[in-house]
């Protein structure tokens, strides 16, 4: 049986990630980053471009998606080595979970590599914590999760969902 502050302390430490980018290639580049641990607040900062990042890369489907502009980017967005520097000191030798890692930690890599800092946390796939819900369920837990915490295609947003989804999953549902 586990102990309460055993449950605590692994609640806390179990944190999620959600990136947006300028658009799905393989040159694309993130502009927003959002994560929250499983018991507290949400932090979420837009991204100024680097110079190496180019705006061929820009996709205006994304920009319909997320809603974020170039502009928004210049204006209200934090250089990337200070978005790498924000992450590592939230985010130090944890295991942060993601509903698309492969994409996330694309672009991370691209931030960090932007950003000339070396990533101190890793990410892993949202559906390992998932595991133990029966196949049957996932499909009323994600409608669940949706209704409770729906997905905008914004960082914050979207790792509420992400929470809400493992809050859903270990409560039961």
């Amino acid at each position: 049986m586990v102990s309460r502050c055993t449950a605590v302390s692994v609640l806390k430490d179990i944190a999620f990630i959600d990136l947006e980018a300028s658009g799905l290639s393989a040159r694309s580049w993130p502009i927003e980053v959002g994560w929250c641990f499983a018991n507290g607040g949400v932090q979420a900062m837009l991204i100024k471009p680097a110079p190496e990042w180019s705006f061929d890369d820009w996709s205006a489907e994304a920009e319909t998606l997320h809603g974020v502009s170039p502009e928004m980017l210049d204006k209200d967005g934090v250089e990337p080595k200070e978005a790498c520097e924000k992450l590592n000191a939230a985010l130090a030798g944890k295991i942060i979970y993601s509903d698309a890692p492969d994409w996330d930690g694309f672009w991370l890599y691209r931030l960090f590599q932007a950003g000339r800092k070396r990533q101190r946390f890793i990410v892993s796939d949202l559906a390992s914590l998932l595991r133990s819900v029966p196949p049957d369920k996932i499909g009323p837990l994600v409608t669940a999760a949706e209704l409770r915490a729906p997905r905008r295609h914004r960082a914050a947003p979207d790792v509420m969902h992400m929470r809400m989804l493992y809050e859903l999953a270990a409560s039961g549902y």
